[in-house]
């Protein structure tokens, strides 16, 4: 404001008279710290490490993919003649070798009990959506991403909650590691003071009323007072209604019959791979034949060759003056649509052959395994022509890389790469498949490289090794070694029962995202304040572990350490609810209570960012009188809100600045405003105690 004016005119001078308000913080915005499919906004991999804030379910599936496809789900179709007719039973068992990430379904657990906003941090990538620099994740060897990731949460002010969904499916992790976790989230908390950390158990025990995995978490958690009381640890994990992401191509299915006709449908669909027009060997002829006229060559492939060296006015001419023009691309693309479409058919054709040949091993496996063994053997060679380096697959996929990138290219430089120069060219990647010289002519060649050439014999060996289980199996059915995904277009009425079977199996997950959603909707319905305790949780059966009142006498009071470990119970009639809001440090009369030390981080985070407006004002009763009436207003509304206990503000909290009262005449001199604040923070009813007596008659 001017105090000066030297120009004569009028002046508006505005008069702060209200003081500054507090905003409050956010309370409920967890950083889940895992796993994920991708980790991709615009191109691969720009979010890996990344802390990225989501506000749904529908966004991470954009960002970060889905659950990772389990392979080995059991399926056992049985068949059973009696008196009364046939049946038929399905039974499908949890997969025998768990996929270990579960960064996906903990997110669905979390908006399922009301989460909201939170933070994502991809510390590994388990699909085929990756940077160069990138490789697929097939297990978690340690926990050392992990702990990367919570290092680069460190650098992320909003983040309140700390949850690290894969941690307990770390594979082989011992305790000591997986509270190490945990210990450097809770010292993370400790150092910022704006954060708090829901701990999971490493594994539970049903079957034992004393679980080791308790004395575990009390043994190896740090026993720091001033540490533990930035964490809660829940107990036992939830068995959940969420569905099994799988890979219905990798189930392989059991079925036993009182009739044997698994050979019978194996027979059926050689058919088409044996076909004379249009079967394996059929296609490859179409695609290169060498076998016709001696040192002559046909085919799609060096009908392609020659469209790219031929000087003709359709050629490109590799051998002399590349010249391009769109009739030549036009030419170029009619005859490699043609190649496609037959290296297409292979594929499909080589896949039914691969079908065939694992329902034939699954057949005669308990039979004869002499002939599984050959069957297995052959298809090995037979694959190998497919699926080594440079061979039929790496070619085709490249191809069809190769189609889109020369449609949409007209420049002749940039065509003449596509076609010839580029490391992954028309050129070089043909010559992988078949190479003879002169290439611009098809009559008097040698071929030096033809990756068909053995097809043919392996085709056959691989046909007879098939057609030996003939006459061999006695009780396996037609659905035998069939694959899921080809079963709806055989008998869609036993598809669909088996999906209903798969999608009935309960997935287990430990439970602090659920706990985490569970915190938003209190936070968000009653005020962090409130203890997020006797709430029901969704999307859960029931908790690994039926836990009594005796066995929650150990998990809520320690007392030896003083560590406590909320239960989660099942109550007839009520269903599955958290029944304990206690800290680490249960034996804390000032920071037992989840919600005391939840709002203290939220009021103290709060109040800072509003006083951070007067750094570097004057140190003055001004200014004191400012900064005390804007915490008093705060401390008011939280006070009406129900937070703080007293029939008065007064009774609820002070707010105490000034010379005398704070700070010394030293204090101002070396720069600090000291403010005090307390606050009587309402505690939850914890026990409540209905005390009865007899009554004299009266009268």
């Amino acid at each position: 404001m001017a105090t000066t004016y030297k120009t004569p005119g009028v002046y508006v001078e505005e008069i702060v008279k209200f003081p500054p308000s507090v905003a409050q913080v956010e309370t409920a915005i967890p950083c889940f710290i895992g796993y994920t499919e991708k980790a991709m906004n615009k191109i691969n991999g720009d979010l890996k490490l990344k802390p990225t804030r989501i506000t749904s379910l529908l966004e991470y599936e954009r960002f970060f993919g889905f659950a990772k496809p389990e392979t080995t789900i059991s399926v056992t179709i049985n068949d059973v003649s009696t008196e009364n007719g046939d049946t038929r039973s399905i039974v499908v068992d949890q997969p025998t070798a768990k996929q270990p990430f579960l960064m996906y379904y903990s997110l669905q657990l979390f908006f399922a009990n009301g989460g909201g906003p939170c933070y994502i941090i991809s510390v590994g990538r388990y699909g085929n959506d990756l940077d160069e620099e990138d490789i697929p994740v097939t297990t978690i060897t340690n926990s050392s991403k992990l702990t990367d990731g919570l290092a680069e949460l460190e650098k992320v002010d909003e983040p309140t909650l700390i949850l690290f969904p894969d941690a307990t499916r770390v594979d082989a992790i011992t305790p000591t590691d997986f509270y190490g976790l945990y210990n450097s989230a809770l010292m993370q908390c400790q150092n910022l003071q704006d954060r708090f950390t829901l701990i999971d158990t490493l594994g539970y025990d049903e079957s034992s009323q004393t679980d080791p995995n308790i004395d575990a978490l009390r043994g190896e958690i740090s026993a720091e007072k001033d540490t533990i009381k930035y964490g809660a640890a829940y107990y036992p994990h939830l068995e959940t209604i969420l569905d099994y992401a799988f890979d219905s191509s990798k189930i392989i299915l059991k079925h036993y019959s009182y009739t044997a006709k698994a050979y019978d449908k194996i027979a059926e669909s050689l058919v088409a791979i044996e076909s004379p027009t249009l079967g394996i060997d059929a296609t490859v002829a179409k695609l290169v034949d060498v076998t016709t006229t001696p040192g002559d060559i046909s085919g799609q492939i060096s009908d392609l060759f020659l469209q790219m060296y031929s000087n003709d006015a359709t050629g490109f001419d590799l051998g002399g003056t590349f010249v391009s023009n769109p009739a030549k691309k036009t030419a170029f693309l009619e005859k490699l649509n043609i190649l496609l479409t037959s290296l297409e058919s292979l594929s499909l054709l080589r896949n039914s052959l691969n079908d065939e040949a694992n329902a034939a091993i699954s057949t005669i496996s308990d039979e004869d395994m002499v002939i599984a063994n050959n069957i297995t053997s052959a298809l090995t060679t037979f694959n190998s022509n497919f699926t080594a380096a440079n061979k039929i697959d790496s070619v085709y996929k490249n191809l069809k890389t190769l189609k889109k990138k020369i449609q949409d290219e007209n420049a002749t430089a940039k065509l003449l790469k596509i076609v010839s120069t580029d490391t992954v060219s028309f050129d070089k990647e043909l010559k992988k498949l078949v190479e003879y010289a002169p290439l611009n002519s098809q009559t008097a060649i040698t071929v030096s490289t033809n990756n068909f050439s053995n097809i043919k014999a392996d085709l056959l060996a691989l046909l007879n090794a098939i057609k030996s289980v003939s006459g061999k199996d006695v009780n396996n059915g037609a659905l035998n070694g069939r694959k899921l995904s080809t079963l709806e277009s055989i008998d869609n009425a036993t598809y669909n029962k088996i999906l209903t079977e798969i999608y009935n199996l309960p997935i287990t997950l430990p439970p602090s995202s659920a706990i985490a959603g569970v915190y938003a909707r209190v936070d968000r319905d009653r005020g962090v304040w409130k203890a997020p305790a006797n709430v029901s949780l969704n999307y859960v059966i029931k908790p690994t572990v039926k836990i009594t009142n005796t066995i929650q006498d150990n998990l809520n009071v320690d007392t030896v350490a003083g560590k406590s470990i909320n239960a989660i119970r099942t109550f007839t009639g009520k269903g599955t609810l958290v029944w304990g809001s206690r800290t680490l440090a249960g034996n804390d009369s000032e920071w037992r209570y989840v919600p005391v030390r939840r709002f203290f981080n939220m009021a103290e985070e709060s109040i800072k960012k509003a006083t951070e407006q007067f750094v570097f004002e004057p140190n003055d009763a001004n200014t004191w009188i400012r900064v005390r009436a804007m915490i008093e207003n705060f401390l008011i509304l939280q006070w009406r809100a129900g937070a703080l206990a007293g029939a008065k503000p007064e009774q609820a909290f002070y707010v105490r600045i000034g010379l005398g009262q704070t700070m010394s005449a030293m204090d101002i001199l070396d720069g600090k405003m000291i403010i005090e604040i307390g606050m009587a923070v309402v505690r939850p009813a914890e026990f409540i105690i209905l005390r009865f007596s007899h009554k004299m008659q009266e009268s």
